[in-house]
């Protein structure tokens, strides 16, 4: 078995309308599917599939528990952007391993982080 990478992260959203403005509006990320009840977005080498969240409502769960960091040229660049889209975004941090990153979070939660390397690992 040869693991190419990963395939797409899936997330079960409240409200799929405000969860594909943010993605594609304020992130900037490339609408690929389209459907009732299904958005996917493009995202470098990555893809996103949000799905409306049909679990009983005891089983909802939305913050907490995933954190995916995302690889981009200039996280300084990415902070500025998403902050004058009205983003909420975290303090832009150079890290001690190499990483230059700030965290955001989607409307329903989920925590993300966009990154850079300031230097290659050892």
């Amino acid at each position: 078995m040869a693991v190419k990478g990963i395939f797409y992260v899936l997330a079960h959203v409240s409200d799929l309308g405000r969860s594909k403005r943010f993605y594609q509006d304020k992130l900037g990320w490339t609408l690929g599917t389209d459907e009732p009840y299904v958005a996917g977005f493009s995202f470098g080498s990555g893809y996103l599939v949000l799905h409306v969240d049909d679990r009983p409502k005891e089983s909802r769960h939305y913050s907490g528990g995933m954190h995916i960091a995302v690889q981009v040229d200039d996280a300084s660049a990415e902070h500025a952007r998403l902050k004058s889209q009205g983003v909420a975004v975290g303090e832009l941090r150079d890290q001690p391993w190499g990483e230059r990153s700030f965290t955001f979070s989607d409307p329903d939660g989920y925590v993300w982080a966009y990154g850079q390397v300031t230097r290659p690992h050892a």
